[in-house]
């Protein structure tokens, strides 16, 4: 009788250790199903959070990356011209003059503002560009004109106005408030125009930079006995005459602020 009873208590424990184990199996199971659950769902947060991250990078490149629009109408800055930065401009105008085989001429010239146009900051830089245009070897230096800045208006050849729009007609009804112009002795350029060009120039590839060198040398020009459109486009796709008025059309001809061979003298 006892060897069955310790039997049957051996069988009962062994039993009730099997439940145990199975217990504890289960709920590791459990356990590692409800962790892997959990990492899963973790990773794919994770990796949707890192979706819209990149595709917000992505947008945010692809908006960096687009190009600016052409010729958005800023001028390149540039500095203010001392004295011997002058006379370096000088020197190569007048080795051009020289060079050209053609009559040299000086011209002496003063600037000055025209309406509310800024203050004398403002004058001092369009001078600056005045005198580096009028004395580039690739503009009238070429016909064998030099030109010089006197802060002394009677000994001045011509003046160089920068006009606010609106005072444009106090020069000649012949003047237009949209465009620069000539009268006599003055060479007046449109502030607006300074400032703007015109949108079609810009368009056609034409900083605006190279704008106010055009408006410089066409008004100039003028200056110095030349006539609108005289000549005009010679032909398609080639560069405009200076002396044409490119901010009204191209005629066909593409953007040019430097005067043609053609247009190579000075009366």
């Amino acid at each position: 009788m006892k060897s069955v009873y310790l039997v049957r208590r051996v069988v009962v424990a062994v039993a009730a250790l099997i439940v145990v184990v199975a217990v504890v199996v289960g709920c590791r199971a459990v356990v590692s199903a409800v962790v892997r659950h959990r990492d899963s769902a973790a990773r794919q947060a994770s990796s949707q959070a890192l979706h819209k991250s990149g595709n917000a990078t992505r947008s945010n490149d692809t908006s960096k990356r687009k190009p600016p629009k052409p010729n958005a109408g800023k001028a390149a800055g540039r500095e203010m011209l001392n004295d011997h930065r002058r006379a370096v401009i000088a020197a190569a105008a007048q080795k051009t003059a020289a060079a050209s085989g053609k009559q040299v001429r000086q011209y002496s010239y003063c600037v000055s503002g025209k309406g509310d146009v800024g203050d004398a900051g403002v004058i001092q830089s369009f001078e600056n560009v005045v005198f580096r245009t009028l004395n580039d070897p690739r503009g009238w230096p070429r016909a064998g004109a030099t030109f010089t800045y006197n802060a002394d208006s009677s000994h001045c050849d011509f003046t160089v106005y920068l006009a606010q729009a609106s005072q444009m007609q106090t020069f000649s009804a012949n003047c237009s408030n949209s465009y620069s112009c000539c009268v006599g002795d003055n060479v007046i350029i449109n502030q607006d125009r300074y400032n703007e060009a015109t949108p079609q120039l810009l368009s056609a590839g034409m900083s605006l930079d190279r704008y106010r060198e055009m408006v410089i040398n066409h008004e100039t020009g003028h200056r110095l006995g030349h006539l609108d459109n005289q000549p005009s486009c010679p032909a398609s796709g080639s560069p405009a005459p200076l002396m044409q008025e490119q901010s009204m059309s191209l005629r066909g001809c593409t953007p040019n602020e430097w005067p043609l061979d053609s247009e190579l003298w000075v009366k």
